[in-house]
């Protein structure tokens, strides 16, 4: 399915998550940036979490890129359905000088060791309480051999 079609058939996980291409599709995720300080910060926020409450906040589309910092894999089922393995972990968007918190998937959970570069995907969360969403999930920046 293309992926203006599958974001047309999805309601997003929040309404201010994506940077929506012309097509109606998610092209980037939604954070926000001080015009002060210059913090980045995902998901957007009121405030800046830095200079507080004077800090003036616009949209900032977030790079697709990163790199994993670390991550954990879960062996037990989650309680939105989720099935085990799956991986989350904190993602450094470097473009961004900023570190997320992510769902991992596209490899072997424990593929994404510190330093694994990443990018992110968009598409329905692949969780049984959570069909029809719009979510997204890093996966490897290059396909993964079996010598990964």
């Amino acid at each position: 399915m293309r992926a203006a079609a599958l974001a047309a058939a999805l309601r997003p996980l929040r309404d201010d998550l994506f940077v929506l291409g012309a097509d109606g599709a998610p092209v980037a995720l939604r954070g926000t940036r001080c015009t002060d300080c210059g913090r980045v910060a995902f998901p957007a926020r009121a405030l800046c979490s830095h200079c507080a409450p004077n800090g003036h906040l616009v949209p900032h589309r977030l790079s697709a890129h990163g790199v994993v910092h670390a991550s954990t894999v879960a062996r037990v089922p989650s309680a939105m359905g989720h099935a085990p393995p799956y991986a989350y972990g904190y993602v450094d968007l470097p473009d961004d000088a900023t570190r997320i918190f992510a769902p991992l998937s596209g490899a072997e959970a424990t593929w994404f060791q510190p330093g694994a570069r990443v990018r992110v995907v968009f598409g329905e969360i692949p969780a049984a309480a959570m069909r029809g969403v719009l979510g997204y999930w890093f996966v490897p920046d290059a396909p993964v051999t079996a010598d990964d």
